[in-house]
């Protein structure tokens, strides 16, 4: 990587930062341990940062839109019938968390389950980013119900979906079980399918 392709330290910042929380946790995560991790001095960091909370802040804003643009590259986009299109979105997700090497926490999740009460700013910063992912699902679920010419709470759905998702990743931490993901997003992406009239052969 040539120089001019090189990340800029704010950008490496955000980068240690996230991993760092989303793998140690808000609380436990330092600015030092952040500095060790992007290999930068403490004197960057606040060149860029006021603080670890503006940090997370940023590392938040950040994610949802790296979130944001993984999905929006992801190839079921392509798949023209909007009830496959929906449930290849599921397959998706399900996919990323089937790869040994993905680290499986989410930054926001990791950070609203330590701030909900106790910094209101990251708990919405976090809040955001779930809203976003939200946003998406629900208008696949809309095209697809719409499809069908059924009447689904697609906002109630996309929310389901988020929950499990995050409630999925909750259990694996505490039982280092990752077959707990893949059974979670399996059993409520095919009742979510049965909703929208999805073939009962996937």
């Amino acid at each position: 990587m040539s120089p001019r392709q090189s990340p800029s330290s704010r950008e490496t910042l955000l980068n240690a930062g996230s991993l760092c929380f989303r793998r140690e946790g808000y609380v436990a995560t330092t600015v030092d341990d952040i500095c060790r991790e992007a290999g930068v001095s403490k004197g960057a960091f606040f060149h860029h940062f006021a603080s670890k909370e503006a940090l997370a802040e940023a590392c938040l804003e950040k994610w949802g839109s790296d979130m944001a643009a993984m999905d929006a590259a992801a190839s079921y986009h392509a798949i023209e019938d909007p009830v496959e299109r929906l449930m290849g979105c599921m397959d998706f997700y399900a996919g990323i968390f089937s790869h040994p090497d993905q680290l499986k926490s989410c930054l926001a999740g990791t950070i609203a389950q330590e701030c909900f009460d106790t910094n209101p700013a990251l708990r919405d910063a976090s809040h955001r980013c779930f809203v976003g992912g939200e946003t998406m699902f629900a208008a696949l679920v809309e095209q697809a119900a719409a499809a069908k010419g059924a009447a689904i709470d697609s906002g109630g759905i996309a929310r389901l979906w988020m929950g499990t998702i995050q409630g999925a990743l909750i259990l694996y931490k505490a039982s280092q079980d990752v077959s707990v993901i893949q059974s979670n997003l399996r059993h409520v992406g095919a009742y979510i399918g049965a909703l929208v009239g999805a073939g009962t052969t996937r």
